[in-house]
């Protein structure tokens, strides 16, 4: 009976592992793309904002901190 674990999964590397074999244009090429997802869900979420609610951009950001992103 295994037990899943973000932090002991053999064969998968975690977030910080990634940015460590990137090159520095890799790296600024994910941030990028990374940046324009975000902005796209934040602006989903404003035209959905009697789904998700009222956030602000703050909130969203303190959110994502409890993620490492």
């Amino acid at each position: 009976d295994e037990t899943f674990s973000f932090k002991y999964s053999p064969g998968k590397l975690r977030g910080n592992q990634y940015k460590s074999m990137m090159t520095k244009e890799e790296l600024e090429e994910e941030q990028r793309v990374q940046r324009e997802q975000l902005a796209a869900i934040f602006r989903l979420m404003k035209e959905k904002s009697d789904t998700f609610g009222e956030m602000s951009e703050g909130d969203v950001k303190e959110q994502l901190r409890l993620y490492d992103i």
